[in-house]
């Protein structure tokens, strides 16, 4: 009998297994990104160098590319192969705030636009945009939106540029 009790096995408890964390790996940090902002100092990070548009001169632009596109369409030549790409409901929403926040909607008015803006060699093509976006009524308005105009054109400068552009803008719809 005691190479009976001798066979079987010992039960002894049994601790749970405790959780040790992985050690830690030290990962590279990534090199810290150039801040974007609109200070007195204009940085626009990786944005540096691209022209931008104002609202106005994007519609124009998207505008005749979205016309442009659906005449292909309706003549059989689709541009983008099978793909909707003229009735999709963001490109159609896109296009609707577009004509909602443009202030210079007809050419001639967007082209007086620019010809106020060219006139002064002292705004950036940033601030180009920005002013044709922003349309602020006065010089005060102007600096506070966009900081960095206020080291390179005094307020009548401004103001002049600001009351001709105003003449140009297409304040109401004609529906």
């Amino acid at each position: 009998m005691d190479d009976d009790a001798h066979d079987q096995p010992v039960h002894q408890p049994v601790e749970p297994p405790t959780f040790k964390a992985p050690r830690m790996v030290s990962r590279p940090k990534p090199p810290p990104q150039q801040e974007e902002g609109l200070g007195n100092d204009m940085n626009l990070g990786s944005f540096e160098g691209e022209q931008p548009l104002s609202i106005s001169e994007a519609r124009i632009l998207i505008t005749a590319v979205h016309d442009k596109r659906r005449q292909k369409a309706r003549e059989g030549q689709g541009v983008l192969g099978d793909r909707a790409h003229n009735d999709n409901q963001s490109i159609q929403q896109f296009v609707d705030y577009l004509d909602m926040f443009a202030r210079y909607k007809e050419l001639p008015n967007l082209t007086a636009m620019g010809t106020v803006l060219d006139a002064n060699p002292d705004f950036n093509p940033a601030e180009r945009a920005m002013l044709g976006s922003l349309c602020p009524d006065s010089a005060d308005e102007a600096k506070t939106l966009i900081p960095s105009l206020s080291q390179k054109i005094d307020d009548e400068t401004l103001e002049s540029a600001l009351q001709e552009l105003q003449k140009h803008q297409d304040r109401f719809d004609h529906v």
